[in-house]
């Protein structure tokens, strides 16, 4: 059914949890695995006194870090292909959709970004707006001595 399956990763809770959904879906499906990192090309810092390169470029090593931790979670068997991208990370995830062939996008349901929707993340609510193939959403699993929201 999927032959190319994006994650889309930065490497927060969500993310990671996103990834073991990603993996078990494309070696369910037998298919390739796009692990996805976007260098934000607007930050925080833009207007700081810290250097916005220097963000940028701690930003593209922990990308790649992100994405090499994915390869590394799927084991030899799975195919997995890595990139990393520069701009605005809903636009670049689109961008790639296409251009690669995904069929199948999952991402976690909100990521490491200062700037959060209520229930969902900027970026996730925008690939799910725009995308034309399926989105999984994957939230961050619950730690088992978590309060439960509604009691019995």
């Amino acid at each position: 059914m999927y032959t190319d399956v994006l994650l889309a990763t930065d490497g927060s809770g969500t993310a990671r949890e996103a990834t073991d959904h990603a993996i078990a879906l494309a070696s369910a499906h037998d298919a390739t695995l796009h692990a996805v990192y976007v260098v934000e090309t607007r930050t925080a810092y833009d207007n700081a006194i810290v250097d916005p390169e220097t963000v940028r470029e701690n930003l593209r090593q922990e990308g790649e870090a992100a994405t090499e931790a994915v390869r590394a979670a799927a084991g030899p068997d799975l195919e997995v292909v890595t990139e990393i991208r520069t701009g605005v990370p809903h636009e670049e995830l689109l961008a790639y959709v296409r251009e690669a062939g995904i069929d199948l996008i999952v991402m976690g349901s909100t990521g490491r970004s200062t700037m959060k929707t209520v229930l969902l993340g900027s970026t996730a609510a925008a690939v799910v707006e725009d995308a034309d193939v399926p989105v999984v959403l994957v939230g961050e699993a619950e730690s088992a001595d978590a309060e439960p929201a509604v009691e019995d």
